[in-house]
């Protein structure tokens, strides 16, 4: 490893913990909410069945906060891991330059289309804030709060794409396990 590398290591190293951090706390709320999401309805469907009382605005807050979070709190947290679900039969008998070169292109189109994704979230979520977006359903509930999950995460996924992207290009040596090599 040259000396380049060395120092944008360091730097890249210290991001990606501080990273790793923040994406950690996003998957234990998406965590928490999948498992408020499964008490909230066994809590429903016993109050519905055992006392003909339902738990009020279940249907509403599983869909607006418990799943939103419990899908999308997580994918910075997958993103910094390189545990999305990819399909790369010809990608790996690919030399490892054009693969590092797809590697990168990829990432910046990932970093791209979420950002485009987090910037139209975000101004909804300030529209939805403003007028303190509600759903009417089996309940009133105020959904605007739940509109800043997607911001959020999609954010943090930009910037983890766009760090993948950095040690790809920075410190190849030490990028992930996919750049490196094949034995063949």
């Amino acid at each position: 490893m040259n000396e380049a590398e060395e120092s944008g290591g360091g730097v890249l190293q210290e991001i990606e913990r501080m990273l790793g951090w923040l994406t950690r706390i996003l998957l234990v709320f998406g965590t928490i909410a999948l498992i408020l999401m499964a008490v909230h309805v066994i809590a429903d469907v016993v109050g519905r069945l055992a006392f003909s009382s339902p738990v009020y605005g279940t249907t509403e807050i599983v869909s607006f906060y418990y799943m939103v979070a419990a899908v999308c709190l997580p994918l910075a947290y997958m993103e910094l891991r390189d545990e999305h679900i990819t399909v790369d039969i010809l990608y790996l008998k690919l030399p490892l330059l054009l693969r590092r070169i797809v590697f990168v292109f990829s990432g910046l189109v990932t970093a791209l289309f979420f950002g485009l994704f987090a910037y139209r979230s975000w101004l909804d979520s300030l529209r939805a804030m403003a007028t303190r977006e509600m759903v009417m359903g089996n309940a009133f509930i105020e959904i605007w709060p739940s509109r800043y999950f997607l911001p959020i995460a999609f954010g943090l996924l930009v910037i983890v794409a766009l760090l993948r992207v950095a040690k790809a290009i920075f410190t190849p040596a030490v990028a992930e396990e996919h750049l490196r090599p094949t034995v063949e």
